[in-house]
């Protein structure tokens, strides 16, 4: 699954090196959280939005629970109507598409948005590989020097 990157988690990173906090610390807690906790969280919100008949059930009793309000009791019947239309809409299938049309390119914020992304990770991935050739290079261009350069130490 592709997630958008956090700030906020970059900025917790920042300040707990700002702040002096052992990296081992800092990631353990954060693979308790993401591993652990989040990890599961989404498994049953997933798990809930998929189940037919736990989003039913949760549909019953919010309608028993709302037609308590005073005065709602007399749109529930039409609001109930419009949320199953949206919802045999969104889970029926999808119309079958002719082979002889083409696809067209989807220029949505998401589609944009991921690209950006992308752009960046391998901008990220290009930085880092640059900066360790610099590094190595550097490391034999210092060991050549010092092989040539006679040491001052022994004159």
């Amino acid at each position: 699954m592709f997630q958008i990157p956090n700030p906020l988690f970059d900025l917790a990173g920042i300040m707990c090196g700002q702040f002096g906090i052992p990296f081992w610390k800092f990631f353990l807690a954060t693979l308790i959280g993401k591993a652990i906790i989040k990890t599961h969280i989404q498994t049953v919100f997933i798990i809930s939005v998929c189940n037919n008949q736990l989003l039913d059930w949760i549909e019953n009793e919010l309608i028993w629970i709302l037609s308590f309000i005073p005065g709602f009791d007399s749109y529930l019947p039409t609001l109930t109507a419009k949320l199953h239309s949206v919802k045999e809409k969104y889970l029926g299938a999808p119309p079958p598409v002719p082979s002889n049309i083409k696809d067209k390119w989807d220029f949505s914020f998401a589609s944009i948005w991921n690209t950006i992304v992308w752009l960046m990770l391998m901008n990220f991935f290009v930085k880092i590989v640059n900066a360790t050739a610099q590094r190595y290079l550097k490391k034999q261009q210092d060991k050549s020097l010092a092989e040539i350069l006679p040491d001052s130490t022994h004159s």
